[in-house]
């Protein structure tokens, strides 16, 4: 038994893990009984049964791997006045591109 991934958020436990199931690599959440326990210090992990199959759940889940997002500000479009929200890279309301792109 190896921890391949640790994390506060059982729902990207058990993502990982279903990863792992569709590519056939046995593996089991520990701690899984302590999610919502009141005082519980140890955070879920994923481990896999046999340790030979370490080196591959690690590629399999690197290539996977969950990327936070990153915060872009709201701009304001600068031939019409126009907020707009930061993910858009050209306005909503007159179609100019975005400042810097």
């Amino acid at each position: 038994m190896r921890e391949v991934f640790t994390n506060q958020d059982f729902t990207q436990v058990g993502y990982y893990k279903s990863i792992l199931d569709e590519a056939g690599i046995s593996s089991f959440v520990r701690n899984e009984n302590a999610i919502g326990a009141v005082g519980a210090v140890f955070p879920p992990s994923l481990c896999v049964t046999d340790d030979s199959d370490y080196d591959e759940a690690i590629r399999i889940l690197k290539s996977r791997q969950y990327i936070e997002p990153t915060f872009v500000a709201d701009w304001t479009c600068p031939s019409c006045s126009e907020k707009n929200p930061g993910n858009f890279e050209i306005c909503w309301n007159c179609n100019a591109p975005r400042p810097g792109t």
